[in-house]
């Protein structure tokens, strides 16, 4: 009988062995699945990171380019100049000469 339980003692010591070998397979698999996924959305998050901060700056640059152009519509000389350009007013006792081109006559 002795030899019996020693028998079934160094059985269940065995298969606790290889049941807690398994389990902790099992753990490190599992471990090892997280990580995988969570660096996988870090880089996901670091590429948008990256995409963000290129609008940004076409966004600071555009801003910029913006903010230039209301200064110089602020300017006295550029809405003097445009009013002549395009709208073709002058300054009183100015005469306004508008050139007339022929028709080219074959």
């Amino acid at each position: 009988m002795e030899v019996l339980k020693g028998t079934i003692i160094m059985n269940f010591e065995s298969f606790f062995k290889k049941a807690m070998i398994y389990l902790l397979i099992i753990i490190i698999v599992i471990f090892a699945f997280k990580l995988f996924l969570n660096m996988r959305r870090v880089n996901k998050m670091e590429e948008r990171l990256s995409s963000l901060n290129k609008k940004l700056e076409t966004e600071l640059e555009k801003n910029n380019q913006l903010e230039h152009e209301i200064k110089e519509v602020k300017d006295l000389e550029y809405i003097e100049k445009i009013a002549r350009e395009e709208l073709g007013l002058v300054k009183p006792g100015e005469i306004l000469f508008i050139p007339v081109e022929e028709e080219e006559k074959e």
